[in-house]
Formats: C-alpha cells, structure tokens, sequence
C-alpha cells in the first residue's frame, strides 16, 4: 500500500495462500523474511523497492529502481556446478539469491509487436461493436518480418561506457533480473540449443569485471530502434574483504578482459577453419559434377585442404597424436584455455606461467591468422572463380556470378 493501507496491491510470488504470522526485516541486506504457519519461511531480497513506490509511481510507462550495491567476489561451487547434481531429488536445498547485481524495474503495459498492437485494437473494436476492416497485404507483410519487443538492459562503467546488454522480462508489472558482475562471453554465437547439457556444464561466461562505480539504465528494444525509460541507477561494486593486501583489481580485470579478447579471437579462426573446410568439401564434389573444368583444379583443392589441417593442428588441436594418447607440444587454444580456467574464477593476480602462455598463443595465433587470410580471401577465392567460371554446381561461400 502506498496510501497508508486505503488500497492494496497483491505482491505476489513463490508463496502459499497462507497467513503469515511474522515478519523481520534484515536490516544488513535490506531483505524481507517472512514466516508461515507450518508451511516454511520465505525471503524477499531486497525490498527496497517498495519504499521507492510512491502513489502514481506505478502509473508511469516504466520505472527503474535503485539498485542496492553489490558484493564482488569468486561464487564456491563445492559440487563443481549449481545446485545439487549428485544428491537426488529428496535431499532438500533452497536456492541461494542470484549472484552479483540484483536489479528491479516496472513496465506498466507490456510492449507489444505490430500484430499484438493490431490484435489489441481488433478486440477493443469488437467490444464496442465496431466492424473490424481486414488488414492490407502491406501489413501483413510488415507483420511478418517484425521484431517483437524486448526489456533490454544496459549496463556502464563510471565512465559511461557500454559494458552489457542484459534481457529483461517484456511483461508488465514488477520484474527483477539479474547482473553476473561479467562482460558478455566471447565465445562464437551458437543459435541451436543442444538436446541434452551435462550437469556441469556451465554456459559461456566473459571476463569478470573490477570493483568500482557503475549504472543501469532501461530501454525498450523494438524494429524501429531503441527508446530508454527513464534516467540510469548508479551503484557499486565492492570488492569482499578477503583478497590478498595490495592486488590491483583493475590489472586483474584487465588481463582477464586481454586472455578473453584472444580466446574471441581464435574462436572465430577456428569457426573459419571448420567453414573453410566444409567449402572445401563442397567444392570437391561440385568438380565431380563438372566434366568441363580443368583437371586440376581437384589437386589444388586437396593441396588446400593440406595447408588447412595444417593450421588447425596449430590452433586447435593435434587429432593425429590424440588420437594415439600421445602428448603434444600445447596449441594456441589450448594455451588460451589453460589460462581462461586458471584466471578466469579468481580475483588474484595472474602467475608468471600464466602471461607467458598468453604471449606466446598472442604472437603464434598472429602469424597463423595471416596465413589463414591468405588461404581463404586469395587462395580459395581464386579456386571459386575458375569453379564459376567452369559452370560448377553453387557451393557455400561462393560469390554469385
């Protein structure tokens, strides 16, 4: 109530439909806790929200509340992955609140796509006993390649900065998401969703970031632009008194943000090596469709074919010496690897071993990344051409004559 208990709005959640009998404010983390009758208790992290609730706030498009400071630390997870993997479903825990930045916003009414918008208009049409005209082909049309709207996020450092894209809940009323303390992950864009994700594997995360001042701000996210919501919520970021006396946060969080820019780096080499190698595929079997092209050009795309497997030996991995559980000299992804999982949970200072292994995977992958340049925009691109020229079957990558 925002009028002294006159008008109630239902705050509702994972509760029963039971009375509760008491009520404690935890003063620290500004968190509600409240306790049933015989049916558990239950916390509300950070209500401060509901203090910024004045009467005709809730009226507004859209509402962004200030965000309580964040504590920055390293999360245990003792089972080696959230939750209870190996315990069974009998063994009970409650979730602990999200790690890092919990952040609270308001959206009056849900934004809507163009056909929700029409849909809407229909219905309130039909109610008042209007004829309904059917939509042109156009709009239709424009229908069809709309975007539907989005509650996004975005996150800055203290000197504004652009850090992270976070998605909201598009629904109306109050929605709570949730800040990692992270960059976004570098890692290649995967849109397919695997069938099955083992327990302990944990989904792509960037780089931490350092303790210090930061802001929110909210946005609507639609086809014709973005459209912010409203001024931007400051609140920091304070590191956990428990690191070693003297570590720099910032020379932490920089060479984590360098290992992780590499790692985004060769992800995308390797990405162009397995692309590369199925265009190869392709064109191989687009020769066998064409009687008319020179006869070596199946030679030179078997010679290509060499060179490529010879850069991914260099940056991914050795399949032949693996393949006989043989050790190998470390590629640049695994050397880039190693020090991701080595830095990439801690809040101290990269080992010497540590900046050695990324100067080095930073000056092969260099070299490497030439080499394969070459390979794909003069090479193979030559090979296309005459495969063009000949009247060789589409394959992927190639330019259309």
């Amino acid at each position: 109530s925002v009028n002294g208990g006159e008008n109630w709005s239902k705050l509702s959640g994972n509760v029963p439909t039971i009375a509760f009998r008491d009520l404690k404010i935890h003063r620290r983390d500004e968190d509600l806790v409240g306790a049933s009758f015989g049916r558990g208790f239950y916390v509300l992290d950070d209500y401060t929200a509901l203090r910024d609730i004045a009467e005709g706030a809730l009226e507004k498009e859209a509402h962004l509340f200030p965000v309580r400071d964040a504590w920055w630390y390293v999360p245990y997870t003792p089972m080696q992955t959230q939750g209870q993997p190996t315990l069974g479903s009998t063994y009970f825990t409650a979730e602990n609140p999200p790690f890092g930045a919990l952040i609270t916003y308001y959206v009056k009414e849900a934004p809507l796509s163009k056909k929700e918008q029409r849909h809407k208009t229909e219905k309130e049409r039909r109610e008042q006993g209007q004829n309904i005209p059917f939509p042109s082909w156009e709009r239709l049309r424009m229908e069809a390649t709309d975007e539907k709207p989005k509650v996004m996020l975005l996150i800055r450092d203290a000197d504004g900065r652009p850090l992270r894209w976070l998605e909201g809940a598009a629904e109306a009323g109050l929605q709570r998401t949730n800040w990692d303390l992270r960059l976004a992950p570098t890692s290649p864009i995967k849109l397919e969703k695997p069938a099955f994700v083992s327990p302990w594997q944990r989904p792509p995360q960037g780089p931490m970031v350092s303790p210090g001042q930061y802001a929110v701000e909210l946005f609507v996210w639609a086809a014709d632009g973005l459209r912010s919501m409203g001024e931007p919520q400051s609140f920091v970021v304070k590191a956990v008194p428990t690191a070693p006396d003297g570590t720099d946060f910032a020379a932490v969080a920089e060479f984590q943000r360098q290992a992780a820019e590499l790692l985004r780096r060769v992800g995308g080499a390797g990405k162009e090596i397995e692309r590369t190698k199925s265009r190869l595929k392709h064109i191989k079997a687009a020769l066998i469709e064409t009687p008319q092209a020179a006869q070596g050009l199946l030679t030179r795309t078997h010679e290509l074919e060499v060179i490529l497997s010879g850069l991914s030996t260099r940056l991914l991995t050795d399949e032949v010496r693996g393949k006989l559980n043989e050790p190998s000299v470390p590629t640049i992804q695994e050397r880039v690897g190693r020090v991701i999982w080595g830095v990439g949970n801690t809040r101290q200072m990269p080992t010497a071993t540590q900046r050695t292994n990324l100067q080095i995977a930073q000056e092969e992958f260099e070299g490497l990344v030439q080499e394969l340049a070459t390979l794909i925009e003069h090479e193979l691109a030559e090979l296309e051409q005459e495969l063009e020229a000949a009247g060789a079957p589409w394959t992927p990558g190639r330019k259309l004559g």
